[in-house]
């Protein structure tokens, strides 16, 4: 299947020790072109009756997710901490507090310098029993991989996305600042709790305000301001219908109009790097998933007379943070 895309390098399906495969594998192409081809024609493809593929980019992770950190330390102080605990840590990051910018919200990305630095430290981690300052680490998990958009499409993007905003701060006071620093060409901006997205008329403009944006301090409070990534909102909106339903879970089996049965959904765990199953960032939910929800929700509707679940959406483009 693969090789009908382009010459494959090598293949690695994972197997059990029982001589079981996992229900995945890897796959690496001669050259990258092929891979983006192979992720666009094979992702979703029916490789038989109902079973569907899900295809994405081979990411590897270095970054972890760690909750239940002192909320007031300093980046520095958790890092030596780190240091300490795990190897190869190359990054901190912390994000303020929406309520007091002096502490932290409590959890942190920790960025090492090789997956398997990575994997070291999350084997070690999750293991319980590490304490930063006297407190006990809590969960730890993969941190979810940044959704990658191509270089010409994000030379198109005209809308700068704002973090670490205080929660008192306007879109007004936003607006006028960002006027100031782009020619006066802001069109909108649409804040929610610490951020703020804010569209240019050009792309020249918003270039120039994010050029003098770095550093920024907006009401006390230091921001940090990056391009916008473009989706797809129908992925973003089918994800978060999905995850939203998969949290809860759907517990009764349902007998459609031809017989078929399909199971119920058991809730399953939201960690860092979303619900386990939907997939990687920005790329569609696998399909079985989407029909499965599909048939609960249409089934619900017809035996009751409203709609038992959120319907999947239509396709329109939407912007997150780069």
């Amino acid at each position: 299947i693969f090789s009908k895309v382009g010459p494959v390098y090598e293949h690695r399906l994972m197997m059990e020790h029982t001589g079981v495969n996992r229900g995945y594998g890897y796959v690496r192409f001669t050259n990258v072109e092929d891979a983006k081809e192979a992720i666009k024609r094979l992702n979703n493809f029916e490789i038989r009756p109902g079973r569907y593929l899900v295809v994405t980019k081979s990411v590897d992770n270095r970054r972890l997710w760690v909750n239940g950190i002192p909320k007031n330390r300093s980046g520095k102080e958790i890092r030596g901490e780190m240091e300490r605990l795990t190897s190869g840590v190359r990054d901190i990051i912390l994000y303020p507090s929406q309520a007091d910018k002096s502490k932290s919200r409590g959890y942190m990305f920790v960025e090492y310098d090789s997956h398997r630095a990575a994997a070291l430290a999350r084997k070690k981690l999750v293991q319980g029993s590490m304490f930063l300052f006297g407190q006990e680490i809590g969960q730890v998990d993969w941190a979810e991989p940044e959704h990658e958009v191509d270089e010409e499409t994000m030379s198109t993007v005209k809308i700068l996305f704002v973090r670490n905003l205080m929660l008192s701060t306007t879109e007004n006071t936003i607006r006028d600042l960002f006027n100031k620093l782009g020619n006066n060409s802001v069109e909108r901006v649409k804040k929610a709790k610490d951020y703020a997205f804010v569209h240019f008329s050009t792309r020249e403009d918003a270039e120039k305000a994010l050029e003098a944006s770095n550093p920024l301090s907006i009401d006390d409070a230091e921001v940090e301001v990056v391009w916008s990534k473009p989706v797809d909102k129908q992925t973003y909106n089918t994800r978060k219908t999905l995850t939203k339903a998969f949290t809860s879970g759907i517990s009764s089996d349902l007998l459609t109009r031809d017989g078929a049965m399909v199971r119920g959904i058991s809730p399953r765990r939201r960690g860092a790097a979303g619900i386990r199953g939907l997939g990687a960032p920005g790329t569609a939910p696998p399909k079985q998933l989407v029909q499965r929800y599909a048939a609960m929700t249409a089934h619900s509707s017809v035996s009751h007379g409203t709609r038992g679940g959120m319907p999947l959406p239509h396709t329109v483009t939407t912007y997150r943070p780069a």
